[in-house]
């Protein structure tokens, strides 16, 4: 067999050699969806997958109030339609905030390969925390904020203590003790009169409904026992009454004085029924105390 025919045979071999292969096809090959800080993990005991979720982007928001609220919402991608969000767990280190957001996955489920976008809203433990830059650290996505003031209620300044009042006063009415009496002799006073030992009838003295207050008449105040004058007066107003205040605890002496030039004109001709014939009172306050019942009861002679 010559060169020829030799190169002929194995050329035909060859041919014959490569004739017998299959051709080949394309084969669209599947994509997958790992995020950069999702580790893939093995399936657990009860059939699904866990992994960390892949977040892109954080946004750190302070809300407005006092103490400080400070939510993360935190945006990213779930690999498929079968994964979704399974836990957030946030611990702080110092200055530094680390949450974690990871993810379950139902083993052997037959899932959509499209990413689903997700979206955490977190609200971080900044209760107490004192002044300073924190960082928020979610999946490896980084952040900071800042508290410019102890993140703790400001304590209301204690009270200042409330001291006793330590001045009081006097005071009181002048008023028309009313009685009518009448021109014959009778065996009972008429009403608001009592009959006196010797046989002559004045008003009771005791302040009744009805009867008015004298306006203008001078009440006189002195220190110590009755009697006593010279420390302040005042004038009755158009109901009668009057008031001494700011006086200190201690004893007075209250007094109206029915001959003294203003009150003659208003008071004479008549005659004191309270508290005693000589129109005075002794007084005595404590430390801030209030006496307003300090009266006096006047009875002219030919009114009723």
């Amino acid at each position: 067999m010559n060169s020829r025919v030799l190169f002929t045979v194995v050329l035909v071999a060859l041919v014959a050699a490569f004739g017998c292969m299959a051709t080949p096809t394309a084969v669209d090959s599947p994509t997958a969806y790992a995020p950069a800080t999702q580790a893939p993990t093995e399936p657990s005991g009860d059939g699904v997958v866990k992994g960390v979720a892949s977040v892109e982007t954080i946004d750190i928001l302070i809300l407005e109030s006092f103490p400080v609220q400070i939510n993360v919402v935190a945006r990213g991608n779930l690999p498929d339609g079968c994964t979704t969000i399974d836990d957030v767990i946030q611990e702080r280190d110092g200055n530094t905030f680390r949450v974690t957001i990871t993810t379950v996955r139902p083993v052997g489920m037959v899932c959509t390969e499209a990413l689903v976008p997700f979206e955490k809203v977190i609200a971080l433990e900044v209760y107490g925390l004192p002044a300073g830059v924190y960082t928020v650290d979610v999946n490896g996505v980084r952040g900071t904020f800042e508290l410019a003031v102890d993140n703790v209620p400001q304590e209301e300044p204690p009270a200042e203590p409330t001291e006793a009042p330590t001045q009081g006063s006097i005071g009181g009415k002048v008023w028309h003790d009313l009685c009518k009496v009448p021109y014959e002799t009778v065996a009972t006073p008429p009403e608001g009169c009592v009959r006196l030992p010797d046989g002559g009838i004045v008003a009771n003295g005791l302040l009744e409904g009805g009867e008015p207050g004298l306006a203008g008449v001078v009440v006189e105040l002195g220190s110590g026992a009755c009697p006593s004058t010279g420390l302040a007066t005042a004038n009755t107003d158009a109901d009668g009454m009057y008031t001494f205040a700011g006086l200190a605890a201690g004893t007075y002496c209250v007094s109206v004085n029915a001959l003294s030039a203003t009150n003659e004109v208003i008071l004479i001709p008549g005659g004191w029924t309270y508290p005693n014939a000589e129109g005075s009172a002794t007084v005595t306050i404590g430390a801030g105390e209030d006496r307003l019942d300090v009266n006096f009861g006047w009875d002219y002679q030919f009114l009723p």
